[in-house]
């Protein structure tokens, strides 16, 4: 079996400055500026093609005062919670981002990161009841897709 060498070897020149950088983006939904109710979805952050989501969360800002015992999740259209699994939104602060699949501490159907080879949205759900807090959603995204997309060639030799 044969051991190839890249060339240039890696390090800065292993990623050049073109190359895409991780992103965190963010948006703040005012709850109280909208009229609420359970199951309603709010399509907060919107992924190209070809995006990888490392985590996701929401920071609670000023918390929920509604009195509905009201709850949210964050996922996508393939998974209302993959991120953050339905939660009170009660006091301000970070809510729980859940673990990589197959950690311990949330069993091994917890998701807690996403591939995107589509356009797709993160989405808060209000789970239960009205909620008036006001949240910031945030995403931690790479763009998977190469300078060109798919038309990508070798850019390095191999010896």
């Amino acid at each position: 079996m044969a051991t190839y060498q890249i060339s240039p070897a890696s390090g800065t020149a292993g990623h050049p400055s073109k190359a895409p950088d991780l992103k965190c983006v963010s948006v703040v939904v005012d709850f109280s500026s909208t009229t609420n109710v359970a199951n309603d979805v709010f399509e907060c952050i919107t992924l190209p093609a070809n995006t990888y989501v490392v985590t996701a969360g929401i920071d609670i800002i000023t918390a929920d005062t509604a009195g509905n015992s009201g709850t949210i999740a964050l996922g996508d259209g393939a998974d209302v919670d993959r991120y953050i699994s339905t939660a009170a939104t009660t006091s301000a602060g970070l809510m729980t981002i859940r673990a990589q699949a197959g950690a311990g501490s949330m069993g091994t159907t917890s998701i807690g990161y996403g591939t995107y080879a589509a356009t797709d949205t993160i989405d808060m759900v209000v789970s239960t009841g009205a909620v008036n807090c006001v949240v910031r959603v945030f995403a931690l995204t790479a763009d998977f897709g190469g300078y060109a997309g798919d038309s990508d060639g070798q850019v390095v030799t191999f010896a």
